[in-house]
């Protein structure tokens, strides 16, 4: 019975996405022509035809995106099962054994809201920030949708200070969307997805300060609204790889992973919006 009120549940909420996705792409074009372009300069090999295929793809993905906070939002914690798998907890396990912190560096990749169960997984805190909005009563249902399963919500604003000041003798997961796109200021940029990107690296930054292990997740799709994390290792020593190579080896790992499934990424974001690179320095020329 169960299982059946969960079938029927999914049904109607794809149902929804469905509507949602016609809208998209019928009547409110959504930031098509920055998803086309977008698309076309990352993927120059690929014909016509193939991003094309690729951009409604992407907009099946992004109705869905709508749907799944509002679809986890009634979900009771053991059905997450049937939505979230997480493969290599061993190594979140063994570093949290050696007391150590863990800077998580995700990406606008997949449906993050997914990652907040993440504390059903481990004993130890975990936090993640988040950019209050105005409305009041908005910013109180996103605060407890997002902290349903445990995580602890961090303004933006303050996020800084609390990973840099968590006591080195309790562990902790410092979960970070590592793909934002800078502000306007002291910016650099390394060459990803075929195109010179401006990178912010905040997460790398804590990890060094803080000495923190870097682990990387890696996410995939094998049925739709079901999602897989992965954990795969940056590094331990965060001092010695330093910020340059830090935020390399992360946007080399998520260009492996958008290669995979493009269509996953969220290509409607205004990522480079920049394209002056006049006075600007390369991401090897970070210091520590």
């Amino acid at each position: 019975m169960r299982a059946l009120r969960f079938r029927l549940a999914l049904w109607g909420w794809r149902s929804l996405s469905g509507l949602i996705f016609r809208v998209l792409i019928n009547l409110w074009p959504y930031r098509r022509n920055m998803v086309l372009v977008n698309m076309s300069r990352c993927f120059p090999t690929r014909s016509d035809k193939e991003i094309r295929q690729m951009v409604t793809a992407y907009f099946r993905h992004l109705a869905d995106l709508i749907v799944e906070p509002f679809m986890i939002s009634r979900m009771p914690h053991g059905g997450l099962g049937w939505l979230v798998h997480y493969e290599n907890t061993q190594l979140i396990d063994k570093l949290l054994q050696e007391k150590k912190r863990i800077v998580l560096m995700a990406s606008h990749y997949g449906s993050w809201e997914y990652l907040l169960s993440l504390p059903l997984q481990t004993n130890c805190e975990v936090l993640a920030a988040y950019t209050p909005v105005s409305n009041k009563w908005l910013n109180a249902w996103l605060l407890k949708l997002r902290g349903r399963f445990g995580a602890v919500m961090v303004p933006k604003s303050e996020w800084y200070r609390k990973a840099i000041g968590w006591d080195k003798g309790s562990p902790a997961i410092f979960v970070t969307i590592a793909d934002q796109r800078p502000p306007e200021s002291g910016k650099y940029y390394l060459n990803f997805m075929n195109r010179k990107t401006f990178v912010q690296s905040g997460a790398a930054r804590i990890a060094i300060q803080g000495d923190c292990a870097v682990v990387y997740l890696d996410v995939s799709q094998r049925k739709r609204n079901t999602y897989h994390f992965r954990f795969r290792l940056i590094t331990e020593k965060p001092r010695e790889l330093g910020e340059a190579g830090i935020m390399e080896h992360y946007y080399k790992a998520l260009e492996n992973t958008i290669e995979r499934q493009p269509e996953l990424w969220l290509w409607s974001h205004n990522r480079w919006k920049f394209h002056s690179l006049k006075g600007q320095k390369p991401v090897s020329a970070l210091k520590l």
